[in-house]
């Protein structure tokens, strides 16, 4: 479970990197596009798309681990979170608004940074039928911002 506090800060313009291995213990990862927390903080769903995250998903379905980053590009504050409990769900389309918010918001914080934002655009581009959830209770979570408490679990 997590606290209001870091489910707020997770559900913004933040930069998502969705990881988990498989049986070879070899890392794969993908960004998340947006992210959505329910059940009071018990309950993290991680939006990717699937052309981009077969193994992935593969991997997540093999151990269902997952570990997520989520890091603010204004301020570099990083959070972690892992779960051992992962799931796959098919994408549900009411979750689209979600998606779209975090693309907005993401854009607020990088663009101000010098990155074009026909580029960010691109990179996040998505079709709905592409998309899938991941869903994990948080077991763990880390400070992860650059500095003396990086790596410290989260109180």
């Amino acid at each position: 479970m997590i606290d209001s506090q870091t489910a707020a800060f997770i559900q913004t313009g933040v930069s998502i990197s969705v990881a988990a291995c498989g049986a070879d213990r070899l890392p794969s990862m993908s960004r998340g596009m947006g992210c959505l927390v329910s059940d009071n903080g018990r309950e993290v769903r991680v939006f990717v798309k699937r052309s981009q995250a077969a193994e992935l998903i593969e991997n997540i379905c093999y151990s269902a681990r997952v570990a997520c980053v989520f890091s603010l590009p204004s301020t570099n504050r990083t959070v972690q979170l892992k779960g051992s409990d992962a799931r796959m769900e098919v994408f549900d389309a009411a979750d689209l608004a979600v998606v779209e918010e975090h693309i907005a918001l993401f854009l607020e914080q990088v663009v101000p940074l010098g990155i074009p934002e026909e580029v960010v655009r691109v990179i996040l581009a998505y079709t709905a039928d592409d998309l899938a959830t991941v869903v994990y209770t948080p077991s763990a979570a880390f400070s992860q911002t650059p500095g003396p408490k990086a790596g410290k679990p989260l109180d």
